[in-house]
């Protein structure tokens, strides 16, 4: 792998926090002054759904023709995880605050790097740099987060 791939990752990466960042707050905005959790996550995907055919149109159907049919499996799969994750989250959001519920959404690097372990050990290298960073990680932003929920 490149070293210019592993920085697009990295700010692929960084662009996915800003964009669950963004996420979380307008869910709760969302789920306390609009819509019940169901609708906001049911508008939430539906949108998310358009953004995404419009943004990478061009590419569905030759990627879709270079599928197995395995693959819709894990497709599938990996949908309803992600839809659970944002009903979730968004369920939680109308329940709680979201500097608690944040930290707490937080730790799913750490739940990554379980089931990497698990699921992906061919194709993952998780050492104990990559373990004691993500803990560091986690650690930081829920410390800094509840710290500011106690002013």
């Amino acid at each position: 792998m490149s070293n210019r791939s592993v920085w697009i990752g990295y700010a692929a990466g960084l662009s996915a926090a800003v964009s669950y960042g963004a996420a979380q707050t307008l869910g709760k905005h969302i789920t306390t002054e609009y819509a019940v959790p169901l609708v906001a996550t049911a508008f939430a995907l539906l949108f998310g759904f358009i953004y995404v055919s419009i943004m990478f149109s061009r590419h569905i159907a030759a990627d879709l023709g270079k599928s197995s049919r395995k693959s819709f499996i894990f497709f599938g799969v990996s949908g309803v995880f992600s839809s659970a994750g944002v009903l979730s989250m968004y369920f939680a959001l109308s329940k709680a605050p979201l500097v608690m519920v944040s930290p707490i959404f937080a730790i799913n690097p750490l739940i990554t790097l379980l089931l990497a372990h698990i699921f992906l050990n061919k194709l993952e290298k998780i050492t104990t740099r990559t373990v004691l960073g993500t803990i560091l990680v986690v650690s930081g932003v829920s410390i800094i987060t509840l710290s500011g929920s106690f002013n």
